[in-house]
Protein backbone atom coordinates (compact mmCIF):
# COMPACT_ATOMS: atom_id res chain seq x y z
CA UNK A 1 0.00 0.00 0.00
CA UNK A 2 2.80 2.83 0.64
CA UNK A 3 4.16 1.98 -2.50
CA UNK A 4 1.32 2.52 -4.48
CA UNK A 5 0.58 5.29 -2.06
CA UNK A 6 3.85 6.81 -2.65
CA UNK A 7 3.70 6.86 -6.16
CA UNK A 8 -0.02 7.84 -6.50
CA UNK A 9 1.09 11.17 -4.41
CA UNK A 10 3.75 11.61 -6.97
CA UNK A 11 2.34 10.69 -10.26
CA UNK A 12 -1.27 10.59 -9.78
CA UNK A 13 -3.94 7.58 -10.30
CA UNK A 14 -3.06 8.38 -14.32
CA UNK A 15 0.24 8.86 -14.11
CA UNK A 16 0.72 5.64 -12.00
CA UNK A 17 1.33 2.60 -13.85
CA UNK A 18 0.86 -1.19 -12.29
CA UNK A 19 4.31 -2.41 -13.92
CA UNK A 20 5.52 0.40 -12.28
CA UNK A 21 3.62 -0.58 -8.77
CA UNK A 22 4.79 -3.94 -8.97
CA UNK A 23 8.12 -3.42 -9.95
CA UNK A 24 8.86 -1.19 -6.96
CA UNK A 25 7.41 -3.50 -4.60
CA UNK A 26 9.34 -6.66 -5.84
CA UNK A 27 7.02 -8.56 -7.75
CA UNK A 28 5.64 -9.36 -11.19
CA UNK A 29 2.42 -7.27 -12.36
CA UNK A 30 0.24 -10.32 -12.96
CA UNK A 31 1.47 -11.37 -9.13
CA UNK A 32 0.09 -7.82 -7.92
CA UNK A 33 -3.16 -7.82 -10.51
CA UNK A 34 -3.97 -11.45 -7.95
CA UNK A 35 -4.09 -8.93 -5.15
CA UNK A 36 -5.99 -6.25 -6.66
CA UNK A 37 -8.26 -7.25 -10.00
CA UNK A 38 -7.42 -4.07 -11.44
CA UNK A 39 -5.60 -0.54 -10.96
CA UNK A 40 -8.93 0.79 -9.98
CA UNK A 41 -9.21 -2.10 -6.86
CA UNK A 42 -5.70 -0.87 -6.17
CA UNK A 43 -6.69 2.89 -6.01
CA UNK A 44 -9.87 1.67 -3.75
CA UNK A 45 -7.49 -0.32 -1.07
CA UNK A 46 -5.12 3.04 -1.20
CA UNK A 47 -7.88 5.27 -0.22
CA UNK A 48 -9.60 2.68 2.48
CA UNK A 49 -5.87 2.11 3.69
CA UNK A 50 -5.36 5.91 3.72
CA UNK A 51 -8.71 6.58 5.08
CA UNK A 52 -9.26 4.03 7.99
CA UNK A 53 -6.60 5.51 9.45
CA UNK A 54 -7.71 9.37 9.40
CA UNK A 55 -11.67 8.45 9.78
CA UNK A 56 -10.53 6.68 12.75
CA UNK A 57 -8.94 9.29 14.42
CA UNK A 58 -11.76 11.83 13.22
CA UNK A 59 -14.41 9.65 14.97
CA UNK A 60 -11.82 9.83 18.57
CA UNK A 61 -11.61 13.73 18.31
CA UNK A 62 -15.75 13.76 16.98
CA UNK A 63 -16.84 11.43 20.44
CA UNK A 64 -15.48 13.88 22.23
CA UNK A 65 -17.82 16.76 21.35
CA UNK A 66 -18.51 20.23 21.21
CA UNK A 67 -15.58 22.36 21.76
CA UNK A 68 -13.07 19.88 22.70
CA UNK A 69 -13.57 18.42 19.27
CA UNK A 70 -12.77 21.85 17.79
CA UNK A 71 -9.50 22.49 20.43
CA UNK A 72 -8.51 18.92 19.10
CA UNK A 73 -8.39 20.24 15.32
CA UNK A 74 -4.44 21.11 15.65
CA UNK A 75 -4.11 17.43 16.22
CA UNK A 76 -5.26 17.05 12.73
CA UNK A 77 -2.56 19.30 11.50
CA UNK A 78 0.20 17.71 12.86
CA UNK A 79 -0.71 14.36 12.00
CA UNK A 80 -0.76 15.84 8.43
CA UNK A 81 2.31 17.69 8.56
CA UNK A 82 3.95 14.27 9.61
CA UNK A 83 2.25 12.68 7.20
CA UNK A 84 3.17 14.94 4.15
CA UNK A 85 2.86 12.36 1.68
CA UNK A 86 -0.17 11.10 2.71
CA UNK A 87 -2.11 14.11 2.95
CA UNK A 88 -0.39 14.95 -0.84
CA UNK A 89 -1.76 11.81 -1.83
CA UNK A 90 -5.62 12.39 -0.91
CA UNK A 91 -5.16 15.75 -2.36
CA UNK A 92 -4.07 14.24 -5.01
CA UNK A 93 -6.55 11.54 -5.84
CA UNK A 94 -9.59 13.65 -4.94
CA UNK A 95 -8.69 16.36 -7.52
CA UNK A 96 -8.89 13.35 -9.69
CA UNK A 97 -12.03 12.01 -8.87
CA UNK A 98 -14.02 15.08 -8.89
CA UNK A 99 -15.96 13.84 -12.20
CA UNK A 100 -18.76 11.09 -11.24
CA UNK A 101 -16.91 9.05 -13.69
CA UNK A 102 -14.23 8.67 -11.94
CA UNK A 103 -13.12 5.44 -10.55
CA UNK A 104 -13.09 6.34 -6.62
CA UNK A 105 -15.92 9.14 -7.11
CA UNK A 106 -17.99 7.33 -4.68
CA UNK A 107 -15.49 6.76 -2.23
CA UNK A 108 -14.80 10.61 -1.89
CA UNK A 109 -18.33 11.64 -1.57
CA UNK A 110 -18.76 8.55 1.10
CA UNK A 111 -15.70 9.88 2.75
CA UNK A 112 -17.10 13.40 2.88
CA UNK A 113 -20.49 12.59 3.90
CA UNK A 114 -19.18 10.56 7.25
CA UNK A 115 -16.99 13.89 7.87
CA UNK A 116 -19.88 16.23 7.41
CA UNK A 117 -21.45 13.92 9.94
CA UNK A 118 -19.16 13.57 12.21
CA UNK A 119 -18.53 17.22 12.45
CA UNK A 120 -22.43 18.04 12.57
CA UNK A 121 -23.19 15.82 15.16
CA UNK A 122 -19.91 16.44 17.05
CA UNK A 123 -21.43 20.76 17.04
CA UNK A 124 -24.97 19.06 17.86
CA UNK A 125 -23.08 18.17 20.99
CA UNK A 126 -22.09 21.11 22.22
CA UNK A 127 -25.21 23.27 21.74
CA UNK A 128 -26.95 20.64 23.68
CA UNK A 129 -23.89 21.18 26.61
CA UNK A 130 -24.63 24.73 26.11
CA UNK A 131 -21.09 25.03 24.65
CA UNK A 132 -21.80 26.18 20.96
CA UNK A 133 -24.75 28.87 20.44
CA UNK A 134 -28.00 27.31 19.36
CA UNK A 135 -28.08 29.81 16.38
CA UNK A 136 -25.32 27.77 14.73
CA UNK A 137 -26.62 25.36 11.90
CA UNK A 138 -24.52 22.59 12.54
CA UNK A 139 -25.08 21.00 9.10
CA UNK A 140 -23.50 24.40 7.47
CA UNK A 141 -21.01 24.95 10.14
CA UNK A 142 -19.58 21.47 9.03
CA UNK A 143 -19.29 22.21 5.68
CA UNK A 144 -17.64 25.61 6.15
CA UNK A 145 -14.88 23.78 8.50
CA UNK A 146 -13.83 20.78 6.49
CA UNK A 147 -13.84 23.44 3.64
CA UNK A 148 -11.37 25.62 5.50
CA UNK A 149 -9.35 22.30 6.55
CA UNK A 150 -9.21 21.40 3.18
CA UNK A 151 -8.11 25.09 1.92
CA UNK A 152 -5.53 25.90 4.29
CA UNK A 153 -4.31 21.87 3.69
CA UNK A 154 -3.97 22.94 -0.35
CA UNK A 155 -2.08 25.93 0.50
CA UNK A 156 0.14 24.25 2.80
CA UNK A 157 0.90 21.48 -0.29
CA UNK A 158 1.55 24.10 -2.67
CA UNK A 159 3.94 26.61 -0.80
CA UNK A 160 5.18 24.90 2.30
CA UNK A 161 7.92 27.73 2.87
CA UNK A 162 5.09 30.61 3.06
CA UNK A 163 1.75 28.75 4.98
CA UNK A 164 2.62 26.52 7.75
CA UNK A 165 -0.34 24.02 8.61
CA UNK A 166 0.13 23.41 12.13
CA UNK A 167 0.03 27.18 13.02
CA UNK A 168 -3.03 28.13 10.60
CA UNK A 169 -5.26 25.53 11.81
CA UNK A 170 -4.13 26.50 15.46
CA UNK A 171 -5.54 29.97 14.66
CA UNK A 172 -8.52 28.99 12.65
CA UNK A 173 -9.12 26.83 15.71
CA UNK A 174 -9.67 29.62 18.18
CA UNK A 175 -11.21 31.81 16.43
CA UNK A 176 -14.04 29.06 15.25
CA UNK A 177 -14.19 28.54 19.18
CA UNK A 178 -14.52 32.30 19.75
CA UNK A 179 -17.34 32.51 16.82
CA UNK A 180 -19.18 29.29 18.07
CA UNK A 181 -19.46 29.75 22.03
CA UNK A 182 -21.98 31.54 23.43
CA UNK A 183 -21.01 35.51 24.09
CA UNK A 184 -22.52 36.97 27.22
CA UNK A 185 -25.00 39.27 27.33
CA UNK A 186 -24.16 42.98 27.20
CA UNK A 187 -26.38 44.58 28.98
CA UNK A 188 -26.73 48.64 28.12
CA UNK A 189 -24.93 51.20 30.25
CA UNK A 190 -26.78 52.93 32.67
Amino acid sequence: MAVAAELFARTGFRGTGMTEIAARVGITEPGLLYHFRNKEGLLRAVIEWRDARSLEFAREVGALGGLRTIREMPAFAHRNHEEAGLTRLFAVLLAENLDPGAPAHETFVRRYREMRRLVTESLQVGQERGEIRPEVDPRLKAVEILATLDGISTQWLLDPESVDLVESIEAYAKSLEHDLAPHPATSPAV
